[in-house]
């Protein structure tokens, strides 16, 4: 069916995320603390076709459409095989325009933009929580793809209240890495019980990363806790992989902003846009391409490389984290014998155990 760019986009709404705010009069821009997402796909998830493929003018009419709804405090963002037309058209400009380039900057174009491409998120469930890495968010949300939604509740309960939880206040370090061990115990209860092998072995996978990300927690004063979680590089990417997006963001923040400014003359219909787009992305590649003012084995590194390099710090930190061993000899038959066998183990007590258990089976709908 043909795209109705002065209708209601209800359907293509796809929720909104609150965001840490960023961006101060003192940089030039605009403080962002909501992001909405809409995504065009022409067929529903059972294939029938819902939509024909926008045109690249009926794609920026939609695009300016939704963006006037919302103030600036708040982005948009587009997704979804509907908006190929567009898409393919910045690809073309952008092949038009690549003469003066080197091969390698063409061929390292083309490697960003083949990412691009294999990166949209199909959202759903927009009430689950977000993993910052999107490598574990991914195998998580995988893991329990056909889980019922109460395992996914209590998924999300275990990550929230024990994983990373944000406030300790009350509990001294050995409680609250032993918090994180009875959170791991109740993750194995829900693989044991609810998901099939190769499921249940991914949702330990992530569950586990998940908490030795709440090893690695800072508590304050007053039990604050905060983490230190790595983006990281979107799933099937390299390693080595950076988002360009959020380098800029930080390391050229005048260059984010112009970015911005341009992305949102095009929405508005704005022509003649491809030499800009193209000068801009040869100025931005330039900048990060260049020294950051790092030194690793005796080589300077471009802010590609340190970003590369400061992940694979982390990435290691994390994977040498060992897990806590406070639990043994753990019954998984049901909530009773598994909370029996745990009685006994560990610094939190019988009455932590037994709220615990309460809001365990509240969360899997025994009582």
């Amino acid at each position: 069916m043909h795209m109705d760019v002065t209708g209601n986009y209800s359907q293509f709404y796809k929720g909104t995320e609150q965001l840490e705010s960023y961006g101060s009069g003192g940089n030039g821009l605009i403080p962002k603390d909501t992001l909405v997402k809409y995504e065009f796909q022409t067929t529903d998830e059972k294939g029938n076709q819902i939509m024909d493929p926008m045109s690249k003018e009926e794609a920026l009419q939609v695009m300016k459409e939704i963006s006037g709804q919302y103030g600036e405090n708040v982005l948009v963002e587009f997704s979804g095989d509907g908006l190929e037309a567009l898409a393919q058209s910045i690809r073309e400009q952008s092949r038009k325009h690549s003469t003066g380039l080197t091969d390698e900057e063409i061929a390292e174009r083309a490697r960003k933009q083949e990412l691009l491409d294999q990166s949209i998120i199909h959202l759903e469930n927009t009430h689950r929580l977000v993993i910052p890495n999107i490598q574990t968010n991914k195998k998580l949300y995988g893991s329990l793809e056909n889980a019922p939604e109460h395992i996914v509740k209590a998924s999300n309960g275990i990550i929230s209240n024990y994983l990373l939880p944000h406030d300790v206040s009350g509990m001294t370090e050995a409680q609250r890495r032993d918090a994180i061990a009875f959170g791991l115990e109740e993750a194995r209860y829900l693989a044991e019980n609810y998901l099939d092998e190769q499921h249940a072995q991914d949702f330990m996978a992530a569950m586990e990363s998940i908490a030795k990300y709440g090893m690695n927690g800072t508590v304050s004063e007053d039990g604050k806790v905060t983490y230190h979680i790595e983006k990281g590089p979107m799933a099937g990417a390299p390693e080595d992989y950076v988002s360009e997006t959020d380098l800029l963001k930080e390391k050229a923040p005048e260059l984010y902003k112009e970015l911005q400014d341009l992305n949102r003359r095009i929405a508005n219909g704005e022509t003649g846009w491809g030499q800009k787009f193209i000068d801009l992305q040869r100025r931005i590649s330039q900048k990060l391409s260049g020294p950051s003012g790092t030194v690793s084995g005796g080589k300077q590194l471009s802010y590609y490389e340190e970003a590369a390099a400061n992940y694979q710090t982390w990435k290691k930190a994390m994977d040498n984290t060992k897990l806590p061993t406070v639990y043994g000899n753990v019954n998984y038959a049901n909530t009773a014998s598994f909370f029996e066998s745990l009685t006994s183990q560990g610094s939190l007590g019988q009455e932590w155990l037994g709220k615990a258990q309460e809001r365990f089976e509240k969360w899997l709908g025994i009582n």
